[in-house]
């Protein structure tokens, strides 16, 4: 399973799961279980850890 999630990282993510949910980040750092995502609220990147189950890829065409 982690080489699926190996190409993560520099992805655009949307949280579909817990407090972040609906937010877009970019993936900075891939765990086995666990990503880094800096997601866009109020205007600046805050970090957040969060569960792979937690986020879906944002297809690359969308924006």
């Amino acid at each position: 399973m982690r080489k699926h999630h190996q190409g993560f990282e520099g992805r655009i993510v949307q949280v579909i799961d817990g407090p972040f949910t609906g937010f877009r980040g970019e993936v900075k750092e891939v765990n086995e279980q666990t990503v880094k995502v800096d997601v866009q609220t109020y205007g600046r990147a805050t970090p957040v850890d969060l569960a792979l189950r937690q986020i879906e890829l944002v297809p690359e065409i969308s924006n």
